[in-house]
């Protein structure tokens, strides 16, 4: 099989598989569930991933990938109304977080079941806490939120992580995810963490 036959597959895999999970229970579909969807055998998928834990893993980093392509930070930083372009930003972090719903959903079963992938999302977790507080510093530095102490710029970041990660988790105890819900994750972290501290 050539490289590029296999990277196509490899592809149809992981586009088939984010469909399989986001519309079912996570630990419901096996990888006979996806080779039958894609019309291939259990050996034709395992020749490209060697068990459903791979895949998800792959599917992990292209969303990773996806949210650094979105170059949020930057785009913040860099804009002249730094305070609506978050919002905007944000806005696309949702429809991200809608597409790949079942990581956000499942985040912690995942982490429970899976080390290599508990060791990836920390690590990706960790990264993303420190650039929540390089933008609320830069927020206070731009006089558009109130300065805080630094223990407070910690907590605050830490806390936004927790609402933009975690909420579809709490919302898929209680009914179904929606796009409408994840933009509640929005609106927590906007009305009970920056608005408050607004200077003007």
């Amino acid at each position: 099989m050539n490289k590029k036959k296999v990277s196509l597959l490899k592809e149809k895999i992981k586009s088939i598989s984010l469909e399989l999970f986001n519309s079912n229970e996570t630990l419901s579909i096996t990888t006979n569930h996806i080779a039958k969807s894609l019309g291939i055998s259990v050996g034709n998928l395992y020749y490209h991933y060697k068990n459903k834990e791979e895949i998800i893993k792959d599917i992990y980093l292209q969303m990773s990938s996806e949210f650094e392509d979105l170059n949020i930070f930057d785009n913040v930083m860099k804009s002249e109304t730094p305070f609506t372009e978050l919002s905007l930003m944000l806005d696309l972090i949702g429809e991200l977080f809608w597409k790949y719903r079942f990581l956000m959903r499942d985040s912690t079963l995942l982490i429970a079941l899976d080390k290599d992938f508990k060791d990836i999302f920390i690590k990706n977790q960790e990264k993303r806490i420190k650039q929540i507080e390089i933008l609320i510093e830069f927020l206070i530095s731009k006089n558009i939120i109130r300065n805080i102490s630094e223990e407070d710029i910690k907590m605050i970041s830490k806390v936004s992580w927790f609402i933009s990660a975690y909420w579809q988790t709490y919302i898929s105890t209680n009914g179904e995810l929606s796009k409408n819900s994840i933009k509640e994750a929005k609106d927590l972290i906007f009305k009970l963490h920056l608005e408050p501290l607004l200077v003007n």
